[in-house]
């Protein structure tokens, strides 16, 4: 797994530095090029992607990846998350944030239905207030929303 990550990692950092080198990569007198930033994180992940190589080759490989538990627990919060980008597209962003906020407050957290959809309420409403009125940056609206007569 550890080999398979690492060949992961460095194609990412190729992809991500050759993709830079359409860009200005170095520095000019107004500060650094559209390029520079991404083009050294891609050659830092090109990096990390050796040394994850070489410890990947100093493991024996007796041991397993991941057990039983680890892969529910990992599942339990991405298949939510997952399920969340999914449904983005076609429901906005406030109401899968809202639902995703009150599911993992109540199975994660332990919290009462109240406690998490009033929590959840308010992390959406700051959320509408700082992007859509302060920043004035929209972010996705779904139908209920335009029901609803916002924006």
């Amino acid at each position: 797994m550890e080999l398979g990550t690492a060949v992961a990692v460095a194609i990412f950092g190729g992809v991500v530095a050759t993709e830079s080198l359409g860009h200005d990569i170095g520095w000019g007198e107004n500060g650094p090029g559209a390029g520079y930033f991404p083009f050294r994180i891609g050659l830092l992940l090109i990096a990390v992607s050796f040394g994850i190589f070489l410890q990947g080759l100093k493991s024996d490989g007796g041991e397993s990846f991941v057990d039983r538990e680890e892969l529910a627990s990992s599942l339990a919060v991405f298949v939510p998350t997952a399920v969340l980008v999914a449904v983005m597209p076609w429901l906005g962003c406030y109401v899968p944030s809202f639902a995703y906020l009150v599911f993992m407050m109540r199975r994660h957290g332990g919290y009462a239905w109240l406690r998490s959809l009033a929590t959840s309420a308010a992390v959406i409403a700051v959320f509408f207030a700082v992007f859509e009125l302060w920043f004035r940056v929209p972010l996705a609206k779904g139908p209920i929303e335009n029901a609803l007569g916002i924006y």
